[in-house]
């Protein structure tokens, strides 16, 4: 005989640690009020409903398997609540996590359209809870089948009004959520009943059943109930999405965030702003065919931080495009640097974080669209940064325009800092404005390491690009004195090939080593970032530090060091899982 206690040994528990151990790396603080709401929702639903079901005769369980009555059901029955809820939420989360939010909000849908996919549903849920309380009548062969379709179908009722069009649009990742967790709770079940660890009357069944013992009303109940869970965790997602990209500011108490939370679920797609989301759609772009590395490793941010690095990111790389343009007069290029400072500094001197506050006639005239998208996202930054941070990056803009050579090993050291210790620094204040940790000191401490890491990362940029810059842009970024008056001459004009792939390898390590140590003091930092953006920043460093270990390994010089894209993955994983494998 299977005991109760036995079906959670041996059958959920242990699915439950296997999933909350592959969502460790993840878990957020969004995450753990999702986990807490849908428990509490679920917990306090179920006991009433459920003590109703045994009250009436429907669901019976072997007093001898069970370990303690509490009320109307064993203490396994409410632990059951808890760990199915926990089962089908965490799954979901790893299979939604990949893509943010956001990108399913579209505030530009025809209204018709979208009032017929939100209320035709709610209409055709809320006829069928009529009937089915109706047709709930005890002792009768319908009486279990109607009692869990007018459990659910207000439920789903409500969730759909806040969440239909956003479900839809997620309609894969929505089935998969919940298909895989009905088909096994209809298993656990399938064992326990014929087990005989607990039974269903059949008196108050139509009789039909799924092989052997399964009962039609028990994948309906399992089936119903796991897509209440998607659903209401789709509609969280949703809401955290709208408040983040039109609430910008300082982290809010408890108590704000749910106030906040359910008024963006009330919120249809069309009473939203679309300027941000076409803001947000085009930076993605920007940053998904800008930085394949880059983008590898943001997958494993939590959603929101994702989204600022996202942002910040687009920021570096639509400032740095427009510095580097060679199809735009160099002159024209400074004049459009000098917009960017008086942005910057327009945006630090305002006292809102709102892009509509600001006056962008002066920049539409100077800079393309694609700066203008990402300008108009960072605003809701501004809170986060400071201004000399991003001043220091645009300094590193004017030297390339400047043409300003790299004369020492300190010219090299200042110009890193500028181009990617800056941005370090700025990823960490994102990275950093969650955590519950406020210290001063500790945040200087991480922000230093920080831009210890992106010494590394600039070196390791310039070690690889020795050859690809000097055919690109006719110049190289290493310092001068180590080169003589002839491998300068032929870098200038483009033919830094021809100083031979053991003097060029001979370079680039020479850059890779300089930092070796550097590497090793800036990882420490990684730990005092908030738990659930550890994973993602040593996942970023690891995979752009296994470009210098290809140029470590490599016999020559390469073209172009890279890292292949399934081993780019497998270093996300071994990174955010911490864990030292390697692929062979």
């Amino acid at each position: 005989m299977l005991t109760f206690m036995e079906v959670h040994l041996y059958y959920t528990l242990p699915v439950l640690g296997i999933l909350l151990a592959l969502h460790r790396p993840f878990d957020c603080a969004q995450e753990r009020l999702k986990y807490l709401v849908l428990c509490g929702v679920a917990f306090s639903v179920a006991v009433p409903w459920d003590s109703y079901i045994v009250l009436n005769r429907v669901w019976r369980y072997c007093p001898k398997c069970v370990t303690m009555v509490i009320g109307y059901l064993p203490l396994e029955k409410y632990m059951s609540f808890v760990i199915m809820t926990l089962i089908t939420a965490s799954f979901t989360n790893l299979v939604m996590r990949w893509h943010l939010p956001a990108f399913y909000l579209k505030s530009t849908s025809p209204r018709l359209h979208s009032m017929c996919i939100q209320y035709i549903p709610i209409l055709a849920l809320a006829t069928l809870g009529v009937k089915s309380w109706s047709a709930a009548i005890p002792d009768t062969p319908f009486f279990y089948g109607a009692c869990i379709l007018w459990l659910a179908t207000p439920v789903l009722a409500v969730l759909w009004y806040g969440a239909g069009e956003y479900i839809c649009r997620r309609w894969r990742s929505v089935l998969v959520s919940i298909i895989f967790p009905t088909l096994y709770s209809c298993w656990v079940d399938h064992i326990a009943l014929g087990a005989g660890t607990w039974t269903l009357s059949e008196r108050t069944s139509t009789h039909r059943l799924l092989g052997s013992t399964l009962p039609l009303e028990e994948v309906m109940l399992f089936l119903l109930v796991n897509t209440i869970l998607v659903f209401a965790s789709c509609a969280i997602d949703r809401a955290y999405a709208v408040v983040h990209l039109y609430r910008p500011g300082p982290p809010n108490e408890l108590r704000c965030t749910v106030v906040n939370l359910l008024k963006a679920f009330c919120l249809s797609d069309q009473q939203l702003d679309p300027k941000p989301l076409d803001d947000l759609q085009h930076i993605w772009r920007i940053l998904k065919d800008g930085s394949a590395s880059f983008y590898t490793a943001s997958a494993v941010f939590p959603s929101n931080a994702r989204q600022d690095l996202g942002v910040l990111y687009a920021f570096c790389r639509a400032t740095d495009d427009l510095a580097d343009n060679e199809q735009v007069p160099v002159d024209q290029r400074k004049r459009q640097l000098e917009v960017v400072r008086e942005f910057v500094n327009d945006l630090f001197t305002q006292k809102s974080n709102c892009a509509s506050d600001m006056d962008w006639a002066a920049y539409e005239d100077h800079l393309p669209n694609e700066c203008l998208a990402s300008f108009r996202s960072l605003v809701r930054l501004r809170h986060v940064l400071e201004v000399d941070n991003v001043l220091e990056l645009l300094d590193g803009y004017t030297w390339d325009l400047d043409r300003r050579p790299v004369l020492t090993e300190t010219d090299l050291i200042r110009y890193s800092e500028c181009v990617a210790s800056s941005v370090g620094e700025m990823c960490t204040r994102i990275l950093m404005n969650s955590s519950n940790n406020k210290d001063p000191t500790t945040l200087g401490w991480t922000i230093n390491r920080a831009r210890d890491m992106g010494l590394v990362l600039q070196f390791t940029n310039i070690a690889r690009d020795i050859v690809t810059d000097s055919q690109q842009l006719n110049r190289s970024y290493l310092p001068t004195d180590w080169l003589n008056d002839n491998e300068i001459d032929l870098i200038k004009a483009g033919k830094a090939r021809q100083l031979g792939d053991q003097r060029l390898r001979q370079l680039s390590l020479r850059l890779v080593h300089m930092v070796d140590g550097v590497n090793v003091r800036a990882r420490r930092g990684i730990n005092k970032l908030p738990p659930d953006c550890q994973g993602g920043v040593r996942a970023a460093c690891a995979v752009y530090c296994a470009i210098g270990k290809a140029l470590k390994d490599h016999d020559g010089y390469p073209m172009r060091a890279h890292v292949k894209r399934f081993k780019r993955a497998w270093i996300t994983l071994q990174s955010v899982y911490n864990t030292p494998l390697t692929p062979k």
